[in-house]
């Protein structure tokens, strides 16, 4: 494995917007903490697919921690839990819980640095989510509640040792009447002459199976898990890993266009330790 894949890792752990798992595995009994803090506001939301004043300033700042294990060469287990706050200024109470948590396993099935030919590593990550107990009749819930399945398949590919691209598609389905959605990030790495620094450009995006839009007919406020919550983001980030196996990470999350999502980008800090 080379040495921009290595900083791919430290990247893939600064928090995917969208996905949870990374092609590149980590070695075995390799463990990776991170902790991960982002935040976002805005005074706009899409009320459906229309970008609308809220009329007050609404906030949401989240603390996500987690970690990974390589259990086989082929094989890694994955956690996450975190903790939220959220406040919108026309609500007199901030809304603040632990948020979801999930498990996860990662399976390799190619691995571009041992098999022949041009081939890219080709993983597939199962997991489950578990929902928070956070009120989930609110604009400014710190989440939709509900539980279920993450199916992802993750292909990655390091063109040198300064260029590596990856993609990830994901299924996720919840309990709880919420719509099942379908997941998408691609990722650009670029490593720099100067030892542990490296930058990510990448796109996102997330279409939900649903025909709910907020203030829609027959909309209630007990439906906002429900809804129809379609994302476009661009992502841009920059890194610097350490050799003690310390790494720190900048990311900006920038919305293109969205649907009953807060109208916002968001900004991401991460520090994460692998040994």
């Amino acid at each position: 494995m080379n040495k921009l894949t290595t900083l791919v890792l430290t990247f893939a752990i600064s928090p995917a917007v969208f996905a949870e798992g990374s092609p590149w595995l980590p070695g075995v009994g390799d463990v990776t903490i991170s902790s991960v803090g982002t935040t976002g506001s805005t005074d706009e939301f899409f009320i459906g697919d229309t970008s609308t004043d809220l009329g007050g300033d609404l906030e949401g700042t989240f603390l996500w921690i987690s970690g990974s294990y390589g259990l086989t060469d082929s094989l890694a287990f994955d956690v996450r839990t975190g903790y939220a706050r959220s406040t919108f200024e026309t609500n007199p109470i901030d809304q603040e819980d632990f948020a979801d948590t999930s498990i996860g396993v990662t399976y390799r099935f190619i691995n571009e640095f041992e098999a022949s030919g041009v081939v890219p590593t080709l993983s597939a990550r199962v997991g489950f989510t578990f929902g928070g107990d956070y009120e989930t009749d609110l604009i400014d819930a710190i989440g939709d509640g509900g539980s279920g399945f993450d199916l992802s398949l993750l292909l990655g590919k390091s063109i040198n040792e300064f260029f590596s691209v990856s993609g990830d598609l994901s299924f996720r389905q919840r309990d709880n009447d919420i719509s099942d959605a379908f997941q998408y990030v691609i990722n650009g790495f670029f490593a720099t002459p100067l030892p542990g620094l490296g930058f990510k450009l990448g796109l996102g995006g997330i279409r939900t199976d649903s025909d709910i839009d907020i203030g829609g007919p027959g909309f209630g406020v007990e439906q906002f898990p429900q809804t129809d919550r379609d994302t476009d983001v661009a992502i841009a980030g920059v890194n610097y890993g350490f050799n003690s196996g310390i790494g720190l990470g900048l990311s900006r999350v920038m919305l293109l266009d969205g649907r009953n999502v807060a109208d916002t980008d968001i900004t991401t800090l991460s520090l994460s330790y692998s040994f």
